[in-house]
């Protein structure tokens, strides 16, 4: 008379053990799927084996810097006082490098990007910085000349590239992503393209490919959206650097809406591209925090902002913007953190 309770209770001890497991399952199933992904990042600290020399930097590699009709001046002095922060604000380095492979070669920092992602109010910042900007070499062999920020990821990699913008700035800032642009045109590529309003002079140029592009919105493919986001032939550096924060914009616009499948076909493309100082852990940590910021729209602006740099010369005789950080990095802290910053 007492078999059939007992028969009973072992009937719900059963299922829920089959529950367990298979959640165990699952949830094993499911770390493994997001660990194969974030394995295809290459993890590093950013630094380098083999610093380049100035000579060693080839020609095609220089930027233009017109400082004829800026007034001369003297290197400014770093700012002082603590380094600001904020443990609800994330700082991150994004570095566009010029390699067309998967392979992290010496490349150039040809894109040079502060992204600072609020995690409490999940607004979001992203803060070009010009590759122009004269910058003291902070370590290695020509430590104390000053040459152009850009140039400062061959002779140190990410690494120094953070030292920099920390340094120079005064921010806080520790982490680094680093993409090359062979990911911008696959991302555009995987998304179906994505829409851009095109000035006359943009379209002009860009059709000289037989592009069929016009004055107003267009739909670009990858191919045409990282042509459009290397464009400076038309004006300047300046209006370049705008211009890729305007393709940031649109991808994340994109994203917002993508499938499951192209967002995991997303991911097996790009992600090989990618290196980073984050951990896998830190990772996975900002992915709790994803959907908080898909759509984001971005608040923008450029260091140095007008009127407060003029011209100097540097390493090997190259002109550079001479940079007065203290404001730079007071409008900069402002801009991250608030007025009281």
């Amino acid at each position: 008379m007492h078999s059939k309770p007992k028969k009973k209770g072992r009937g719900w001890l059963f299922a829920l053990l089959s529950v367990l497991i298979l959640f165990l399952l699952l949830a094993g199933g499911a770390a493994l799927f997001v660990n194969s992904k974030l394995s295809l990042i290459d993890y590093s600290d950013g630094s380098i084996e083999s610093p380049a020399l100035p000579e060693e930097i080839p020609q095609e590699e220089e930027i233009s810097v017109d400082i004829s009709a800026l007034e001369e001046r003297e290197p400014s002095p770093m700012p002082q006082g603590e380094t600001a922060s904020d443990g609800d604000v994330l700082n991150v380095l994004i570095l566009g490098t010029d390699e067309r492979t998967t392979e992290f070669s010496a490349a150039r920092a040809d894109s040079i990007i502060l992204l600072s992602l609020n995690l409490k109010d999940h607004s979001a910042r992203l803060v070009s910085l010009e590759r122009g900007m004269g910058v003291p070499i902070l370590e290695g062999e020509y430590e104390g000349e000053y040459d152009w920020l850009t140039h400062c990821f061959r002779y140190g990699g990410a690494s120094l590239m953070l030292k920099e913008v920390q340094t120079c700035f005064n921010v806080d800032v520790r982490h680094y992503v680093r993409l090359n642009f062979t990911s911008v045109k696959t991302i555009v590529d995987l998304l179906g393209g994505i829409d851009v309003e095109l000035s006359y002079k943009e379209a002009s140029y860009l059709n000289s490919a037989g592009l069929g592009l016009r004055e107003g919105v267009n739909h670009l493919n990858g191919e045409t959206a990282l042509a459009y986001a290397r464009l400076r032939a038309i004006d300047s550096d300046w209006t370049r650097i705008k211009r890729q924060r305007t393709v940031i914009q649109a991808c994340m616009n994109s994203i917002k809406g993508a499938d499951v499948k192209t967002l995991n076909s997303l991911c097996d493309a790009i992600l090989p591209y990618v290196q980073t100082n984050f951990t896998k852990l830190e990772i996975l940590r900002l992915m709790a925090q994803l959907p908080n910021f898909l759509g984001v729209q971005f608040e923008q602006m450029t260091i140095p902002v007008e009127g407060t740099y003029g011209g100097m010369t540097g390493l090997q005789g190259r002109g550079l913007f001479a940079v007065d950080f203290e404001t730079n990095s007071q409008i900069l802290r402002e801009f991250l953190y608030g007025e009281n910053s």
